[in-house]
């Protein structure tokens, strides 16, 4: 199977942008060992599963150079036909994710999601996918954290293009994502009117790092409207509209203004929730009114350095979504949380030993946050879903595969799978689709 490159592929071959210097050409392996880890789901009684479509390597190459058509690899298609009748033949729901960070290397040439390119070609794409896949797809996710993207890739330079504080970048790939997210949305309906289609929102609380400072708390405020509230708020209202101080800078205001189909393209809310972030204001002239990060978190962190909130999840679940829980027409939106786990680090070469395997740090994270989530529920909050990030351990982005968030810890010389203690705790949780004694006392 030959595979258009992606725009990661060539950041992670460049050097001293991967923290380990690692690479994801191998990682967990995923595409060839999918029965073994299908398997896995089944014997830890898990009933949904979420997957991506890697867009670059699902197209087809052109002899004699890149393509730069969207014509789909018949070999790639077979491929996801596959997996995805596989895991509808366990009884298991599948959740798939159209943009997951990795755009075709022609698409990035031309400014990627800063140019209004990719949101048209985003919707060709999905157009295609749709006909080849959608009946083997139970709920559709447009575009994986945009907010989250867009501040990587453009902001703290992080993740490819490696752009620095490039505010106008950021808001114009906001702008084209919601774009492309209308494209994609359109293009699944279109095939399939009752499909379920929403989009994964990075949801992260911000709190002052000094509680009596007024600067802290306009930080944190400014941080919220935009991180968590942008993207969805243009959903809820159709219109891009940015709020103040960024709407105070000319360029950046004029990126505002309605986009057609654009209100109530989504079925459901899909949550991403790790942690909360510490914030506080930064001296500097011009004044910088984002502030920056804290490097003093005030509870346990994991090996990323967030800290374990659970609080921030049952307040997103109760307060923070309530503005964008029904539709114009007053129809309830169901929830999803698509993304939630715990990062340790482990040396990507480690192979031998039972180094992890007794996670109680992940236990503790993962029962205290569906503690936090039945809570929410017995406030009235429509949780209809939870997927644990992640089964397996994983190449995580600018991290490399030493950050591990797999409930089965992956060595990765040999590719060897074994299940930590929380996924076995997690097994027993799904079992009885409840909390437990037993499973909150592990």
């Amino acid at each position: 199977m030959q595979a258009q490159l992606s725009d990661w592929s060539s950041w992670m071959s460049m050097p001293a942008k991967i923290v380990d210097g690692s690479t994801a050409e191998f990682a967990c392996d995923f595409v060839n060992r999918y029965p073994d880890d299908i398997d896995l789901l089944e014997a830890l009684k898990l009933n949904a599963f979420r997957i991506s479509i890697n867009w670059p390597a699902i197209l087809k190459d052109e002899p004699g150079g890149e393509s730069t058509s969207q014509e789909l690899d018949p070999e790639a298609v077979a491929y996801y036909r596959k997996l995805l009748t596989d895991l509808q033949a366990r009884g298991i729901k599948t959740f798939v994710t159209l943009f997951h960070f990795c755009l075709p290397t022609w698409i990035a040439a031309r400014g990627g999601w800063t140019s209004p390119v990719a949101a048209e070609q985003f919707g060709i794409f999905t157009q295609k996918i749709v006909e080849a896949l959608g009946d083997k797809v139970d709920f559709w996710l447009t575009i994986n954290e945009p907010m989250a993207y867009a501040y990587q890739s453009y902001v703290s330079g992080q993740w490819t293009p490696g752009h620095v504080s490039d505010y106008l970048s950021a808001f114009k790939t906001i702008k084209n994502m919601l774009v492309g997210h209308v494209h994609a949305y359109n293009a699944i309906k279109a095939s399939y009117p009752q499909a379920q289609v929403s989009y994964t929102n990075h949801w992260r609380p911000f709190s002052p790092e000094k509680p009596l400072s007024p600067l802290d708390h306009m930080v944190c405020m400014v941080r919220d409207n935009v991180f968590n509230h942008l993207f969805p708020a243009s959903i809820q209202s159709g219109v891009y509209s940015l709020p103040p101080p960024l709407s105070f800078f000319k360029e950046i205001r004029e990126l505002e203004g309605p986009i057609p189909g654009l209100k109530d393209s989504i079925d459901y809310l899909g949550i991403n929730y790790y942690t909360r972030e510490i914030s506080r204001f930064k001296p500097s002239w011009p004044p910088d009114l984002f502030g920056e990060a804290s490097p003093k978190p005030l509870l346990k962190t994991n090996a990323l350095g967030w800290e374990t909130y659970p609080e921030g999840l049952y307040q997103i679940l109760t307060h923070d979504v309530k503005p964008y829980l029904k539709s114009s027409s007053g129809k309830t939106r169901e929830i999803y949380i698509t993304e939630n786990g715990y990062a340790e680090c482990f040396e990507s070469q480690l192979v031998e030993g039972d180094w992890s395997l007794e996670d109680v740090e992940r236990v503790e994270y993962m029962t205290q946050h569906l503690e936090a989530i039945h809570e929410a529920i017995r406030a009235g909050s429509p949780v209809r879903g939870y997927l644990h990030w992640s089964l397996l351990d994983n190449f995580e982005w600018a991290e490399g595969l030493q950050q591990r968030f797999g409930l089965v810890r992956v060595s990765y010389p040999d590719q060897k799978r074994q299940p930590r203690k929380s996924a076995y705790v997690y097994a027993d949780i799904a079992a009885e689709n409840a909390l437990t004694k037993k499973s909150t006392s592990q």
